[in-house]
């Protein structure tokens, strides 16, 4: 299993990576960056942790002992043992503070792995290729690497008034094909830590308007020629550990990956050519990801029950019955995506190559309930916590002489030390107001898809259809027949292999 050595050092390959302004010459060491590399290398030196044995690694058939990331879970408790890895991670890393480590973006690449053969036999303009074999063969390159797999699938905006914008979009194309693989060119609007990946997974979300040209799922290593990365300004409190103790963590950096006649080999190339596929499947790699989304959420609510308990014990109004109905809406926020987990666990299904998936409803509804309700919660953190969560002396302010015992005496309450309210206060005004907090939140609004995305693409899933088994009860009730399987419906037009990664 890799060490966080070992991956710190694998950064400095030559990459092209813009931050702000400044071209970064080793990930690594960059005060902009390092701190982010640093907070995946501590990811990796958790799977070396003895008493973390059990949790953080498994030994595979072969007798090799691997890190979870690449565990295969076959029934239910091979997944809630995958989902005990997910809180530790989480857990151990900040709280949810680090959306985006090494398990969840290779997480991604199991839909491909998982049943290969359509990828390959949808794809359109490979000369007959067998693409699976490269898909088996990729998993098993980072898996016995170890490594790091981001995704980027985001395409420019374009105008959305009119379909034929996207054939003019400078989105990821494909311009020539050649017996060593295609050769790409355009951009990824969107690459959330890209800077800090071994591979950039590339694939698309379907549009309407998509041209074939721009259907590409395949794996880069981002110092490829005529790759660049262009990450937004950095959000990092590099070197504030005290005063800052999640923001100086690392900021894993959104991008905008550039490709100037890049070459994918073709046993780097998952799929391409084909819109309709791409408009059945890639909600569908993104389920696991999505999954995990909804464990850290239920994990990010426990932290601001939490939070919202210690605080208010702190400022002395924890014992009033006003303030603690309002912090049960934190419990009662926490439980029901805590109820979603092991709703959509218990409700799981096997999929066509063997591997035990959460029910899929379930878990996109409860990444709902989390948006429909976060930005309430948030404000009712701040409300509770009043001035504690912006009012209190910097570190070097609390070590003066002069000033500790007056801003002492303002930081005491009626249980805990003093400097444990600065703790307390400086983790709130990280997570919900700074900068580097709210760029948290807009990544938890939009990771994967919004709120209005999970609404629609969820009611596109073959048992949602009003043909499909859903209905089947209310078809009884109403003496309806089911519609004869030679008839052409809302759920026989999803392909078949779609369906099979939605529900048994």
């Amino acid at each position: 299993m890799r060490t966080g050595k070992e991956y710190l050092a694998a950064l400095d390959d030559g990459r092209q990576l813009w931050v702000g302004d400044e071209l970064v010459d080793n990930v690594a060491t960059h005060p902009k960056t390092r701190a982010y590399a640093r907070r995946i290398a501590e990811f990796y030196d958790l799977h070396h942790r003895p008493d973390l044995q059990d949790v953080m690694t498994f030994v595979d058939e072969g007798g090799v002992r691997r890190s979870m990331t690449w565990f295969r879970h076959r029934s239910k408790d091979d997944l809630k043992r995958k989902r005990r890895y997910i809180e530790t991670v989480l857990r151990e890393l900040g709280g949810g503070a680090t959306p985006r480590t090494p398990d969840v973006n290779n997480y991604v690449l199991l839909t491909y792995v998982d049943d290969p053969e359509p990828w390959s036999s949808q794809a359109v303009g490979t000369g007959g290729r067998d693409l699976t074999e490269g898909i088996r063969g990729f998993w098993e390159l980072v898996r016995d690497g170890d490594l790091n797999t981001t995704p980027a699938f985001v395409d420019p905006q374009t105008d959305r008034s009119r379909e034929s914008a996207q054939a003019e979009s400078p989105a990821l194309k494909v311009v020539a094909t050649s017996d060593e693989g295609i050769t790409v060119r355009g951009v990824k609007a969107i690459g959330t830590g890209a800077a800090f990946g071994d591979w950039i997974h590339v694939g698309v979300f379907y549009r309407p308007g998509i041209q074939p040209e721009q259907v590409i799922f395949g794996a880069v290593p981002p110092n490829a020629p005529g790759v660049t990365i262009i990450c937004r300004e950095s959000n990092v409190r590099d070197g504030e550990d005290v005063e800052h103790p999640l923001a100086s963590q690392g900021d894993e950096l959104d991008s905008v990956i550039l490709f100037e006649d890049v070459l994918i080999p073709w046993d780097r190339v998952f799929h391409i050519g084909n819109p309709q596929h791409a408009a059945l499947y890639p909600q569908r790699v993104f389920d696991w990801l999505h999954y995990q989304a909804l464990v850290r959420q239920m994990v990010r609510a426990e932290l601001m029950l939490g939070l919202t308990l210690l605080i208010t014990e702190h400022i002395g109004t924890y014992q009033l019955p006003p303030v603690q109905a309002r912090i049960s809406q934190f419990a009662g926020f926490h439980q029901t995506l805590k109820a979603h987990v092991i709703a959509c666990e218990e409700e799981g299904f096997t999929t066509p190559g063997g591997l035990y998936k959460p029910n899929v409803l379930m878990f996109d509804y409860g990444r709902a309930y989390y948006l429909e309700n976060i930005a309430r919660m948030v404000n009712e953190v701040i409300d509770l916590a009043g001035r504690a969560s912006l009012i209190f002396p910097t570190e070097g302010q609390w070590q003066r002489p002069e000033l500790r015992p007056w801003l002492e005496a303002l930081q005491t309450g009626p249980v805990g030390r003093p400097h444990d309210r600065l703790r307390i206060s400086r983790v709130i005004r990280d997570l919900f107001l700074s900068d580097w907090g709210d760029r948290i939140s807009t990544f938890e609004n939009f990771n994967g898809t919004p709120l209005l995305a999970i609404r629609t693409l969820t009611m596109k899933r073959a048992e949602l259809s009003p043909s499909g088994p859903i209905a089947d009860l209310a078809r009884k009730v109403c003496g309806i027949e089911s519609a004869a399987e030679e008839q052409d419906t809302a759920y026989t037009a999803q392909a078949d292999y779609a369906r099979r990664q939605d529900a048994s």
